[in-house]
């Protein structure tokens, strides 16, 4: 009988041993790794339906506030002053339960509105912030992608001379204007401050800038004629940030929806 076969088993039986304790601590490995990405993933999911509902909770409450002031305030000047006065006023963030939010108040028709401003307002709004020849083929490029004629059925344009129907597809946010051909960037930075797209064509004198006064088209009115409510929410100790923008129309002591927008940050 060999002597040595039972040492041989023994090897054998230890290289198994240790091939399945290496097996074994990888299957650990692993189903740790995914409690961890699904106990992560938990707490991402959680904090995103706090915030959103921080968010939500912050827009409601604001319009309540605005909405319940109006109808208090019966002298129209104490009306006028206090709406101009919301733009500019700080606001400091709300604690509900777990979640935060902070929500800020912007005057639209304090800026020149893309959307509705004709090409040579535009134009003049830009030339004020950068040279008139750049001002002007930007405001053209601009003016021309809101306005580009309408696409066939076969997904061609009209051929050149035809009577192209041409439809106003509006801006849905100022980031848009980088991807319009033709346009100057840098000259579009620059008047990022004083552009819009969720003006009405009205403009308010007592929040305009000179620079918005000078290219202003339309009414010009001593008050807001819409509210921009951004609000954003979040849970405490989570980066996820979760943002609302609500346009609002005033109409009298009501804030009618007009826009809605959101996203996660």
């Amino acid at each position: 009988m060999n002597a040595h076969a039972p040492m041989a088993r023994r090897g054998i039986a230890l290289v198994l041993v240790l091939w399945i304790v290496v097996i074994l601590g990888g299957i650990g490995t692993v189903v740790v790794r995914e409690a961890h990405t699904s106990a992560g993933l938990a707490l991402n999911v959680r904090a995103s339906a706090v915030a959103r509902y921080a968010a939500e909770s912050g827009i409601e409450a604001t319009v309540a506030e605005i909405e319940r002031t109006l109808g208090e305030t019966t002298d129209s000047v104490q009306r006028t002053t206090w709406l101009n006065a919301l733009a500019v006023t700080p606001r400091d963030s709300i604690a509900l339960g777990e979640g935060r939010v902070m929500v800020s108040i912007v005057d639209p028709t304090a800026r020149l509105d893309v959307n509705e401003a004709p090409e040579a307002n535009i134009a003049l709004l830009l030339s004020r912030l950068g040279p008139p020849p750049r001002a002007a083929s930007t405001a053209r490029a601009i003016r021309q992608w809101i306005e580009r004629p309408a696409v066939s059925t076969d997904g061609r344009f009209a051929a050149p001379g035809a009577a192209a129907p041409r439809f106003v597809t509006p801006l849905r946010s100022l980031e848009e204007l980088r991807s319009i051909p033709g346009v100057d960037i840098a000259l579009l930075e620059r008047a990022a401050p004083y552009l819009t797209i969720d003006g009405d064509g009205t403009v308010n004198v007592h929040a305009a800038s000179d620079t918005v006064l000078a290219a202003a088209f339309g009414e010009r009115r001593n008050e807001p004629s819409r509210l921009l409510l951004v609000a954003r929410g979040w849970r405490a100790g989570h980066p996820l940030t979760h943002e609302l923008q609500a346009v609002y129309a005033l109409s009298g002591t009501r804030l009618v929806l007009v826009h809605w927008r959101e996203q996660e940050r």
